[in-house]
């Protein structure tokens, strides 16, 4: 791989990330990564590296995660670097976290609703809807109602999708399409921040 390819990855640049952006994602990239103890040397660098940079609100959200971390016992002393034991592995926890972050990059790259809407699953958009995906406009005016989402699914024409593996793993195992409801929720949220 060359740099050719490097500069066409569509990869947001450092200098497009704000304090806040970053008091956002790194905690819950944190939270996701250090799982293990020998993620610690990581977990450390991030820690050291936000009180290096004197990002005041990246690191003020890093111990807002580690403040209720619950202890967990500690193979080694803990040394220097992050003030707490590996996060506990917890699925739905994950789940959520992941979700945040894909609705937030969603819109750091300037991504619609809509536009989300679709690169989650295709079939959830309306004919009209699909008619112009750059369109803002949006015919649905509650994309988490269950009953319209599977209306919508039901009746759609588009002949491609997604995450089918995704979708029909989730479906089977809890019924919906998880995925897609929390990172509508998280859209949401963000939205009333």
């Amino acid at each position: 791989m060359n740099f050719f390819y490097v500069k066409q990855f569509p990869v947001l640049p450092p200098s497009a990330y704000t304090p806040a952006d970053l008091a956002f994602i790194v905690p819950r990239v944190l939270e996701l990564t250090y799982t293990a103890w020998d993620m610690k040397p990581f977990a450390d660098d991030v820690w050291n590296e936000a009180i290096r940079l004197g990002e005041t609100e990246c690191f003020e959200a890093l111990r807002a995660v580690v403040g209720p971390h619950p202890p967990t016992p500690s193979p080694k002393a803990w040394g220097e670097g992050i003030p707490c034991p590996p996060f506990r592995w917890d699925e739905d926890r994950r789940a959520v976290l992941r979700a945040e972050l894909d609705a937030y990059y969603a819109r750091l790259y300037g991504l619609t609703r809509k536009q989300l809407r679709y690169i989650l699953d295709p079939a959830d958009l309306t004919e009209r809807e699909l008619e112009n995906i750059l369109d803002p406009w949006e015919e649905v005016e509650d994309p988490l109602d269950p009953a319209g989402y599977a209306r919508r699914v039901a009746a759609s024409t588009f002949p491609g999708e997604t995450f089918r593996v995704l979708k029909e793993k989730e479906m089977r195992q809890f019924g919906e399409y998880r995925t897609r409801r929390l990172v509508l929720e998280a859209w949401e949220r963000l939205a009333h921040r």
